[in-house]
């Protein structure tokens, strides 16, 4: 018998990472991994190989398993193929409110060590209750923190708080109380409203902050409850309710047992008694026997084979007095194997702490071989072995990368960007030590004063390091090198290299996002900073299993003569207005012997040579350098310099140092910075000339840290496409030196944040010394990059005093000529959004603070592809749970509700999801070029939220996940272009903005055009412009509205007859009502294709023509392979663009050959009316 799910996940997504795992393998493939897949290049992705395994095995074992619920985020379906088998039922907690039980996403809100989560209760009788299974907590107080809202004539009679414990969850005995006839707390002057569920009402009611400790009788318990009594009480907002030290111990992710657990049936006969479980073997597979080991077992259920995860065939029934390990005999064939559960026991849900599935073939991870060491460096990126703490089951690992990479990788977990997968992987499983191991020979023999070490350039969270089962040194902190001398510890034959990656103290409970809300940002991870904080869970980035642990950098062994030479720095002194340039190149040496050593030090940037003699102390590490007046070769040279983009060129110099036989190279860009008036209006100066930063933040790289040298590459060059000019490293999430030097190629200025979220997001660090530790090395190793722009202490607040002061003086003393703010929204910058669609287009022009701008954004919508790409079918439409899991959410900073209420005043509602996202592309396209374009009155700069994401997102971008650019890409493109001209929609200016495009005598034309595309009214004017300057050359002039409802502004800026910029406005009677282009006619438009290869690149031609009497609007060109596939990534010159009748645009297109897949490029163009 076959059965069909329509309901079951899609997971098209991991069947073809297996099975591109196993194409980029195949020798001299020339093509990416795919779309979507990081890293791309097949050179850079060092995940092992899976190949079919014949022989018989356990075919589920780390195999990806997905279920059809889970009672909790730590007890999910990963769990029945981890390997790991427990005869315990596992920890998990139930939090209600009088008897409610909360959703799962609110469960953990008074315990989870962010003081701006709560739990609300209501009533002046009211309760909350705790009930933790298969564990207790051990408890002599209670920490309670929270406000009380109260109507002040009721509340005459004072208050109690009573914690109460119980054995059986019948009866209840008092732990502990604390009562008054007078009210909790302290009195404020702020008010709020009568309704928890409504911020504003016509009632506002006075509150009371209430922080006390109670204490409680001494023990170990399981169930706990505390009541409030306060009359005339309207309700509670519960913060902090903690019976142990802090949060880790009432989380249940800290007791991990290995098992799925079902949700609990409310009552027998229920249609959530009906669950289901299956593994994905990877490949067809012969399934001989099936092996479960129950910890609750259903009693009805059958196992199930499938080919594609949807059609379904019956394989046997589960006995009905079965054993709770049992097994059973069967054949069958099928890449999929389902347990089907329709009836439960008295439990009232399944549990199963392992599926084991015994058969042949099945995809199998290639094995980790032994790494030969020869030469004077090896990357060691190939041959880990990784391994759960309390685990004997070691797995393929790849390094660089997360624990989570690792497994997915080998197909042991689904692919976690897809839909809701996420929560398929357990919080508990990854909340662990990890161990990582490699092995190596020498190939050579080393010389007597050879010494050599192993590398290690990251590691999340902290790390022990031992080679041959000794301890060489550790690592502390996510951003800290490490570099050992393993001479004296090596031995003949194999040596072994073991790493126990040390997990974060506070990982924080999950966030889970629904259709409303993104849940609260950040949080107690922020104590573990640095550490990746933004994976415990963000607006824009959902909360990761692992939170990023594991070496997610570069190690590598290398070997020298016992002195080592690393991180450059080259400071430059300008003639200015002359650009002669005097040079000052400084490295870092250490002498990692017991002895005094006298070396010669050389050094050269470009074709300057320098050298002088050095002497170091044993064991001594400082930095040398090389003074100008002291070294004449180095002063007064004509150099070719370093610009940001739309400055110049950002040529880079070959440079670098070497001593005794070590070297350290590096790209050098001669620049000089200069700053004024950082404590009350940031003006940034390069090489003389003033810099205008726009550009915007990059919360995070990837959300598993996959991105390489291709990735960074392609996203640097697109922001270098867009006229963008500086990115900011969101709370130094980045780390990897490619995006440095991708920073560097194209010339986009970075500012550098430290790990400081806002005091809101997280709280401060706990280990302020690592945290300098950390500061201090990724100084001394950025400090090479002529891209970095400004330093900041933290994101929208201070960092506490004393971090403060050591920051400042570490940016001054290990980089020199840079600059140091202590906040990214406070004095000298301004901040804090808004992040949602304003009501108006003169918002963003009334509102410019005169100042860098360090964030605003709003929601931004990629296409139909890249939206199906990452939900499941079900979830396209309407708008729900699906699209808030990827961060589209009604409420909170996206405010989604207003990009509705956007769409529906321009063109009414949508009536399916691939209407509603070529409509978006309108709000996209306008609103991001108004942000920019406002930015120009004062030119003083602005960086959007955000211009990157991390993860297939449906809001804060300008190209999506799987590099697809939008629409808006296209207008922050125009509205960033060095000479520009705009409508100003608040004064009714037309204007010309010069950022530095030198001096020019142009000429300005304003075209009004009816809807059907002719030409009504038109002026023209001359006009001289000057770098760094905005100018008003006309007015625009008005419209009898009483005959026309929608027209077109065409502006143009001309030299020479050609065209230096062109911007085109639809305009309406009523403000961005567009509901009058649904009467014009569909049209067509023709096109030709002219598309050339050379090398690694490919180069399209198109010219379209509009060659009928309507407009053709929003045309959208879509690169496409002849397999009917996008090619991604792409530049086009433009798109999203008008076309009147009769004219015609020309459209040039790159991409790189190896992301064709080998295919002929196809053209499809699309547009709102097409």
């Amino acid at each position: 018998m076959k059965t069909r799910n329509h309901h079951i996940l899609t997971i098209i997504a991991i069947a073809v990472i297996l099975f591109t795992s196993i194409q980029s393998t195949i020798a001299g493939n020339p093509y990416t991994r795919g779309i979507g897949k990081y890293p791309g290049k097949v050179e850079e992705y060092k995940g092992p190989q899976l190949f079919r395994d014949s022989s018989y095995h356990n075919l589920a074992l780390m195999h990806t398993a997905m279920a059809s619920g889970s009672e909790s985020y730590d007890l999910t379906a990963q769990l029945v193929t981890d390997g790991i088998k427990t005869t315990d039922m596992p920890s998990s907690i139930d939090v209600s409110i009088n008897d409610s039980l909360l959703s799962l996403r609110d469960q953990a809100k008074t315990f989870d060590g962010n003081i701006h989560s709560y739990n609300t209760l209501t009533g002046e009788k009211t309760l909350i209750q705790y009930d933790w299974r298969n564990m207790s907590v051990h408890t002599d107080k209670l920490k309670f923190n929270a406000i009380a809202i109260y109507h002040p004539e009721k509340a005459t009679k004072g208050f109690a708080i009573r914690v109460l414990a119980s054995d059986d969850g019948k009866q209840w005995r008092q732990i502990g109380k604390v009562s008054s006839a007078s009210l909790p707390g302290t009195a404020t002057e702020q008010k709020l409203s009568s309704d928890p569920n409504k911020f504003e009402a016509k009632l506002l009611l006075p509150l009371r902050e209430v922080d006390m400790t109670i204490p409680l009788v001494q023990g170990h318990y399981r169930l706990l409850r505390v009541e409030l009594e306060m009359q005339g009480c309207a309700y509670w907002r519960i913060f902090e309710n903690l019976f142990t030290d802090d949060e880790t111990g009432m989380i249940p992710s800290y007791q991990f047992g290995s098992a799925w657990v079902s949700p609990r049936v409310a009552r027998f006969g229920d249609k959530a008694e009906t669950q289901w479980i299956y593994v994905d073997l990877g490949d067809k597979a012969e399934v001989q026997k099936i092996v479960l080991h129950w910890l609750q077992r259903p009693q009805e259920g059958k196992v199930q084979v499938s080919d594609d995860a949807k059609n379904w065939t019956d394989l046997l029934n589960l006995p009905a007095k079965g054993s709770l390990n049992e097994v059973l005999d069967c054949r069958g064939r099928g890449r999929y194997v389902r347990l089907l559960m329709t009836r439960v026991n008295q439990s009232r849900q399944y549990a199963l702490s392992e599926l084991e599935v015994w058969g042949r073939n099945g995809l199998t991870a290639q094995k980790a071989q032994v790494t030969k060491f020869t030469g004077n460096r090896v990357e060691l990126d190939r041959n880990w072995e990784l391994c759960r703490k309390g685990s004997d089951h070691w797995i393929s690992a790849t390094v660089p990368g997360t624990v989570l990479a690792s497994y997915l990788n080998i197909g042991a977990v689904p692919d976690n960007t897809y839909s809701n997968n996420m929560r398929q992987i357990s919080e508990s499983y990854f909340n662990s030590n990890f161990y990582y191991r490699t092995r190596f020979t020498l190939g050579r023999k080393l010389d007597k004063q050879e010494h050599i070490y192993i590398n290690l350039n990251g590691i999340n969270w902290r790390s022990i390091v031992k080679i041959n089962g000794k301890t060489v040194g550790r690592t502390d902190g996510a951003f800290i090198r490490g570099r050992f001398d393993i001479t004296k510890m090596l031995a003949k034959g194999e040596n072994e290299i073991f790493i126990e990656v040390v997990k974060n103290e506070h990982i924080g409970p999950v966030k889970e996002k629904n259709e409303f809300s993104t849940d609260l940002n950040g949080g107690v991870l922020g104590k573990d900073n640095p550490s990746f904080h933004a994976s415990i869970g963000w607006d824009w980035i959902t909360s990761t299993p692992g939170r990023d642990m594991g070496i997610w950098n570069h190690v590598f062994l290398s070997t020298d003569k016992g002195i080592h030479v690393s991180d450059p720095l080259l400071t430059t002194t300008l003639q200015l207005p002359d650009t002669l340039a005097t040079l000052q190149p400084t490295v870092n040496l250490k002498n990692e012997t017991g002895k005094k050593i006298t070396r010669e030090l050389t050094g050269w940037v470009g074709d300057i040579y320098f050298k002088k003699t050095v002497t170091l102390a044993p064991y001594e590490q400082k930095d040398a350098s090389f003074f100008p007046q002291e070294t004449p070769v180095l002063c007064n040279r004509t150099m070719r310099l370093w610009w940001p983009n739309g400055y110049g060129e950002p040529y880079l110099y070959d440079a670098g140092f070497a001593i005794d036989g070590d070297t350290v190279r590096y790209k050098a860009g001669i620049r000089q910075m200069e700053y004024r008036d950082l404590d009350t209006d940031v003006k940034l100066y390069i090489n003389g000339k003033r810099f205008v930063p726009l550009g915007g933040n990059w919360g995070f790289s990837e959300i598993n840290l996959n991105y390489r040298k291709r990735e960074y590459d392609v996203a640097l060059k697109y922001h270098r496409d867009m006229n963008m000019t500086m990115v900011r490293n969101w709370v130094g999430q980045i780390g990897d030196k490619e995006f440095f030097e991708a920073c560097d190629r194209y010339g986009i200025m970075v500012w550098q944040d430290f790990w400081l979220a806002n005091p809101w997001d997280g709280p401060n660090p706990t280990h302020e010394d690592m945290f300098m530790a950390n500061a201090d090395d990724v100084i001394r190793k950025i400090r090479q990059h002529p891209s970095i722009a400004i330093y900041c202490g933290r994101n929208e607040g201070f960092p506490p005093q004393t971090l403060d002061a050591l920051l400042a003086k570490s940016t001054k003393a290990l980089h020199p000529q840079s600059g140091y703010i202590p906040s990214s929204a406070d004095k000298g910058v301004s901040g804090h959004g808004p992040y949602r669609i304003m009501p108006s287009d003169t918002w963003y022009y009334n509102r410019q603070s005169g100042k860098l701008h360090s964030e605003r954004g709003i929601p931004n919508v990629p296409s139909f592809e890249s939206m199906s790409r990452m939900l499941a079918p079900e979830d396209m439409w309407p708008i729900g749970k699906g699209w808030g899991q990827h961060d589209f959410t009604m409420k909170g900073a996206p405010d989604a509700v207003t990009f509705l209420e956007r769409m529906d005043t321009m063109f009414g509602k949508a009536s399916n999801a691939r209407q509603f996202i070529e409509w978006s592309q309108w709000i996209n396209y306008d609103s991001h070029r108004s942000m920019y374009e406002s930015e120009h009155k004062y030119r003083k700069g602005l960086l959007i939220w955000m211009t990157h994401p991390c993860w297939p997102s449906a809001i804060w971008q300008t190209y999506d996940y799987y590099f697809e650019p939008t629409s808006a890409y296209f207008s922050i493109k125009k509205a960033c272009e060095p000479i520009h001209i705009q409508f100003n929609p608040l004064t009714k200016d037309i204007e010309l903005v010069n950022i530095a495009g030198g001096k020019h005598t142009l000429s300005a034309t304003a075209e009004y055009l009816d809807i059907s595309g002719k030409v009504f009214a038109k002026d023209e004017i001359e006009v001289n412009t000057h770098d760094d300057e905005t100018q008003q050359i006309m007015k625009v002039r008005p419209v009898a509205s009483d005959s026309i409802d929608v027209w077109f502004l065409r502006l143009r800026l001309l030299e020479s007859n050609k065209v230096v910029s062109e911007n085109t406005y639809v305009e309406s009677k009523q403000e961005n009502n567009f509901k009058a282009l649904h009467t014009m006619s569909h049209t067509s438009v023709d096109y030709t294709s002219d598309f050339s290869k050379n090398g690694n690149e490919w180069m399209g031609k198109i010219v379209i023509t509009n060659n009928s009497s309507v407009p053709a609007l929003m045309v959208r060109l879509n690169l496409k392979g002849n397999d009917g596939e996008q090619i991604l990534p792409v530049i086009y010159s433009d798109n999203y663009f008008h076309l009147m009748p009769s004219e015609s645009k020309t459209i040039t297109i790159k991409w790189n050959n190896e992301d064709s897949r080998g295919c002929k490029p196809v053209m499809e163009v699309s547009g709102f009316n097409l």
